[in-house]
């Protein structure tokens, strides 16, 4: 029997899972601007090695465990990336090194008050590094910044901004990003 209890609980977990839904999307992966764009044989292909190493220049407030789950996210996208790229020869070895230079939480309430307000950032600039030899093969800068308001804003965290930026970073060591740009012209 269905009670106004009952249809109130099941409203209220569906707008739950919508609001999940939603924030779990929250926008695009951010575009790299690169100071030594990556060359496609120095691209992480699906049988290389990657290590991801994230840090923090000073004054930036980040505590080790979320450097340690925003490096694993990156590890997770690049390992969902790579298998699309194919090469011939050994497997190589390769150290993402993130130094973070922004990384601010925002504040969920502010955003779901108003549009623009609790924004959350993330900078940083990344190097790719070949092993063992430690050689620079790459590096760029990418920034995400969220700034959406009502519900959206209100429920989206610094997690989901983090899980957008880490396929940022796996986007660029792939260069998958550069495969979609092609795709849309």
């Amino acid at each position: 029997m269905c009670t106004a209890a009952t249809i109130g609980r099941a409203t209220l977990a569906g707008l739950v899972g919508v609001v999940i839904t939603l924030a779990g999307c929250a926008s695009s992966a951010p575009k790299p601007t690169y100071a030594q764009p990556i060359a496609v044989e120095r691209r992480i292909a699906a049988a290389d090695q990657e290590a991801v190493k994230v840090d923090a220049a000073s004054g930036i407030s980040i505590l080790d465990s979320e450097k340690a789950r925003l490096a694993e996210k990156i590890n997770l996208k690049i390992n969902d990336r790579k298998g699309l790229n194919k090469r011939d020869g050994e497997p190589q070895s390769y150290s993402v090194e993130l130094m973070l230079t922004r990384y601010q939480k925002g504040s969920a309430f502010a955003r779901a008050m108003l549009a623009g307000l609790g924004q959350i950032h993330i900078d940083g600039d990344v190097s790719l590094y070949a092993l063992p030899d430690h050689n620079k093969v790459g590096e760029f800068h990418l920034k995400k910044t969220f700034a959406w308001g009502g519900i959206y804003g209100g429920a989206t965290s610094m997690e989901d901004i983090e899980t957008t930026f880490a396929d940022g970073v796996a986007a660029a060591v792939t260069g998958q990003e550069e495969a979609a740009d092609k795709k849309k012209k």
